[in-house]
C-alpha cells in the first residue's frame, strides 16, 4: 500500500474510533520540519500533522509494508520525539500479534487502520482485530512446513511449485511436504492452486510481511545440544556438514566476539550416524575450567542436532541461515546476544 492511501485510512480510521469532535476535520499537512530529520529517517517515512482531541500529533508513516522491527521503531520514534513539540504516532499497514505485543511493551504510539489503536499518552488500547494469519488450535508449524516458509522467504524459490519439486529441493517425502502444505494453508501462509493431480504452493505475502505473519508459529530449529570431543575436529568437519550455529554462526554475521567452543549444526540422522564412532565422546556440560582440563590433544565442539537440514535453507557455504539462527537464540537471556540478533534480522531483510 503506497503511503498515501495508508494516511487515508488512518485517518478514516481514527475518525471512526475516536469521533469527529476528537480530530480535526482539517487534511493532515505534510510536516514543514521533516527535513530537519537525519536522511535515513526521511527515507523510511512521511511525515503529516494532526491535532486530536486539540493536542499536536505527528503521524510517522512507513514507506514500506512491513515497517521496521520493534527495536529499531523504538529507536527511530524516540529520535523524531526530539524534534516534534507533541505526540508521535507510529502508523503501519499491519503487525504480527509478537510485535504489537512488542511495541507495547515498549510503549510506542501506533496505529494499524481497521486493526489497532495504541495511544498510551491518552490512555487508549483499541483491539479489534489482527490480520493474522495464523489458526489458534495451531501452535507451531512442524520442521517441514518451517523448512518451506524459510526457503521460499530467504530464497523465493519455492513459490509455485508442483509438491513433487518441492519435496525434492528439500529433501523430503512427498507425503510429508503434503502435510507441511496443508499446515502452509489452512494457517493461511500460503495457497495451494490444484494444476492437474498436483498441488502447487504460492505465497502471496512479500518475504518480510511473511516473516510476520508466521512467526508466531515458529519454533527454534535445535531439538538438542551434545558437547562433544575428538582427536582432530577437522578430520570430521565434512561429515557434520561444516555449517557453523549457535553463537559461533552469529559472530561471523555480526559484531559479537567469538566463543571458546564451535557451534555446528547437523541432523539428526548424521548426529545417529557420528555419535557410533568410538573416537567421539559425549561430555556432560561443565564449567570452562573442567573442559580445560579435559586435555589439550582433544578439541571440544558443540553440535546442534536440527528438526530440518540447515543445508536446503542455508544462503552462503559457511554458516545456518539467519533466521533460523535467530530463531535458535530467540531465548537468550544475554544482552549481547540479543544485540547482535537484532543487527541480524535487519541485515536478513535489508534489500
Amino acid at each position: 500500500m503506497v503511503p498515501e492511501i495508508l494516511l487515508i485510512r488512518a485517518q478514516q480510521y481514527l475518525l471512526n474510533v475516536m469521533g469527529a469532535d476528537s480530530v480535526s476535520n482539517a487534511q493532515p499537512k505534510a510536516w514543514s520540519e521533516a527535513d530537519q530529520l537525519p536522511y535515513y529517517l526521511q527515507n523510511l517515512y512521511l511525515f503529516y500533522e494532526v491535532d486530536l482531541f486539540g493536542r499536536p500529533c505527528l503521524l510517522m508513516l512507513s514507506r514500506t509494508q512491513e515497517g521496521e522491527t520493534p527495536a529499531v521503531a523504538r529507536k527511530h520514534w524516540q529520535t523524531i520525539c526530539g524534534h516534534f513539540k507533541g505526540d508521535v504516532i507510529y502508523i503501519i499497514e499491519a503487525v504480527s500479534s509478537y510485535n504489537r505485543k512488542r511495541l507495547i511493551e515498549q510503549r510506542v504510539p501506533f496505529l494499524v487502520p481497521g486493526n489497532q489503536l495504541y495511544l498510551p499518552m491518552l490512555g487508549i488500547d483499541l483491539r479489534e482485530y489482527f490480520r493474522r494469519s495464523i489458526q489458534t488450535e495451531m501452535v507451531v508449524l512442524n520442521g517441514a512446513a518451517q523448512a518451506v516458509i524459510l526457503r521460499e522467504i530467504l530464497h523465493r524459490d519455492c513459490s509455485g511449485l508442483p509438491a513433487k519439486e518441492l519435496a525434492q529441493v528439500l529433501g523430503y517425502s512427498p507425503m510429508t511436504i503434503s502435510r507441511a502444505i496443508n499446515e502452509l494453508t489452512s494457517g493461511k501462509l500460503a495457497v495451494a492452486n490444484k494444476v492437474g493431480r498436483e498441488k502447487h504452493l504460492s505465497f502471496p505475502l512479500s518475504k518480510r510481511a511473511l516473516w510476520e505473519a508466521a512467526q508466531p508459529l515458529l519454533q527454534s530449529p535445535v531439538t538438542k545440544r551434545i558437547l562433544i570431543s575428538l582427536r582432530d575436529y577437522n578430520q570430521y568437519k565434512a561429515q557434520f556438514g561444516e555449517r557453523l550455529a549457535g553463537e559461533s554462526a552469529l559472530s561471523n554475521h555480526t559484531e559479537l566476539a567469538d566463543t571458546s567452543i564451535s557451534h555446528w549444526a547437523i541432523t539428526a540422522a548424521k548426529w545417529s550416524s557420528i555419535s557410533k564412532n568410538n573416537e567421539i565422546r559425549v561430555l556432560e556440560r561443565k564449567s570452562a575450567s573442567e573442559l580445560i582440563g579435559h586435555g589439550r590433544d582433544r578439541d571440544e565442539v558443540v553440535l546442534e542436532v536440527w528438526v530440518y537440514d540447515p543445508e536446503v535453507i542455508a544462503i552462503d557455504d559457511s554458516c545456518v541461515d539467519p533466521l533460523s539462527l535467530w530463531l535458535s537464540l530467540d531465548k537468550s537471556k544475554d544482552e549481547r546476544i540479543d544485540i547482535a540478533c537484532e543487527s541480524l534480522l535487519r541485515s536478513a531483510f535489508r534489500e
